[in-house]
Parts: structure tokens; sequence; C-alpha cells
């Protein structure tokens, strides 16, 4: 099963954190990891495009791990914050959608401080 956490905090998404496999085929195989993958490495690339360099992304592979997180803020203005919360909104119903249709392989938490 795949986790996904979501941290928001002051009203900013400041963390994504997804780790595991789906296990709905074998290693390789699985198309719902694969969904997984995609959504969350196209979102990080757009971020990466909109405000580069302000942000921290670690990932392995095997293990199915991936991590955004340490967003700076500081003199984004308005337009772009905007823009990096759809981002992240969008990431999210992309990721409940995908774990509709796969039958619960996902399970993902919201943290809002």
């Amino acid at each position: 099963m795949t986790k996904v956490v979501f941290k928001k905090e002051n009203g900013f998404w400041s963390r994504l954190e997804i780790n595991g496999h789906a296990n709905y085929a074998n290693f390789g195989q699985d198309i719902v990891c694969a969904a997984i993958s995609t959504a969350a490495i196209m979102s990080i690339n757009l971020l990466e495009r909109i405000i580069p360099n302000r942000f921290e992304v670690f990932q392995n592979d095997q293990k199915g791990y991936i991590c955004l997180e340490n967003i700076c803020y500081d003199d984004i203005d308005k337009e772009k914050v905007i823009f990096i919360h759809q981002i992240f909104e969008n990431l999210k119903d992309t990721l409940l959608e995908i774990d509709w249709r796969s039958m619960d392989m996902l399970i993902m938490l919201i943290s809002v401080k």
C-alpha cells in the first residue's frame, strides 16, 4: 500500500511525502505505482519551473519514496503562491481518483496546522 502525506502550515503547503508500493502488480509492472509516481513527478517538475530552487526533493525509487519539503515562500508573488496551491490541490484530487479506481491501494493523510 502507498501512503501519501500532505502537510499544510499557516495556509501554505509545506510538504508532500509518498512512501511504499501499491502492490497492484509486481515491481516494475505496477500501473498504480506508475500513475502515482507520474502524478507526483509532474507536480514537482511544474513547481520547479515556477519556483526554481525553492524546495528540496528526496527520493528512493526502490523503496517507492519521494518527499518534497522546505518550500521557501519568501519573496514569492501572490500569483505564484496561488499557483502552488492549485498544483497541490490538483495532485491531491488526482491521487484521490487513482485511489478510487485502484480499489483503495492508497492511504492519504492531510495535515493542516
